[in-house]
């Protein structure tokens, strides 16, 4: 179904136009431009987000984000999700082009950089007795998630578990790898958990 002219109502006195609204009948979802988002905080300033959500099919989508502030370098998001008949998994990437924060006084180039973010978990049901789960989670510097208000995390973890489950058995090798944000911290100093 589409909407002409279509208005949201807030209080009986503000109308906002919502042009080209469109529902599924069927309950599922539509490929189309999503609602703007509308933020505002004090780092960044007044947040404008736009996104568009493209259903690749039945079992597989792509949301689409470009986000522009009044204080910060604007940035763009990709969240690409999957259901298949071994299991699920979803990738989230953000990025731009901005300088870097000082963290601790420490003074910083002015040189523009790609700053960005990852984040991927799943699991996959091999067969009835092996899975694996995984979850990535990567940022090119310390100050990326806060600048943006993504997380507020001090450490981003990553890991990855292989299991073998039967009727006599359990098995499971797994590794794990952090990624520290916090400043004055050796990234070197932090350990890597392997089986």
């Amino acid at each position: 179904i589409t909407f002409n002219g279509a208005r949201l109502e807030l209080f009986n006195t503000i109308k906002l136009p919502l042009p080209g609204l469109r529902i599924s009948t069927e309950g599922g979802s539509v490929s189309g431009f999503l609602v703007p988002d509308f933020r505002s905080s004090p780092s960044n300033g007044i947040e404008v987000s736009q996104s568009y959500y493209w259903q690749i099919a039945r079992n597989r989508d792509l949301t689409a984000t470009a986000s522009v502030f009044t204080d910060a370098a604007p940035m763009a998001s990709a969240q690409y999700r999957a259901l298949t008949d071994k299991g699920a998994y979803q990738i989230t990437g953000y990025g731009t082009t901005s300088s870097r924060i000082p963290i601790a006084g420490k003074a910083v180039g002015s040189e523009r950089d790609f700053r960005g973010y990852i984040f991927a978990n799943g699991r996959l049901q091999l067969d009835p007795n092996w899975s694996v789960t995984a979850s990535i989670r990567r940022a090119t510097d310390r100050t990326f998630l806060r600048r943006y208000d993504i997380s507020r995390d001090d450490r981003l973890r990553s890991m990855v578990d292989v299991e073998r489950i039967d009727s006599n058995s359990y098995l499971s090798i797994a590794g794990w790898a952090t990624q520290t944000l916090r400043s004055g911290v050796d990234q070197g100093q932090i350990p890597v958990a392997l089986p």
